[in-house]
């Protein structure tokens, strides 16, 4: 007859391993989040509290500010949006580096996470470009 003694104590541990997985998942997301809310000029936009748009000397409101050393609302938050491209599109690209059994997902995974960095640094130039 087979014992039944040890199950409960792998099943208990299995259980323990994928809730620290979790946890260790989320507490890397949290960490990207505040990374990417730093990296976007979250804490200046708590420090300073920027406008969303500013008026020019033409007197058109804009939503970038013409000077590199400020920042408006509206620009901290299209820049934290492409950085979480970025991020995202570095994501996709080290996956499809792993995935091995399926080769045409691989390439799409591949294709959309180097679209996605491009696009992130190619947003970013454009702000600094419309800046300067």
């Amino acid at each position: 007859m087979a014992s039944t003694a040890g199950k409960t104590k792998d099943n208990i541990k299995g259980r323990r391993n994928k809730q620290n997985d979790n946890l260790v998942n989320y507490g890397i997301l949290a960490i990207m989040l505040l990374i990417i809310f730093i990296l976007g000029g979250g804490v200046y936009d708590i420090i300073m509290s920027p406008s969303a748009t500013i008026q020019n000397s033409n007197g058109v409101y804009v939503s970038i500010h013409p000077y590199l050393g400020d920042q408006t609302i509206n620009e901290s938050i299209v820049s934290m949006i492409l950085f979480a491209c970025g991020i995202v599109g570095l994501y996709l690209v080290n996956k499809g580096s792993i995935v091995l059994y399926d080769k045409s997902k691989s390439n799409l995974y591949i294709v959309l996470g180097i679209g996605l960095t491009l696009a992130s640094l190619a947003g970013a130039y454009i702000i600094i470009a419309m800046k300067a």
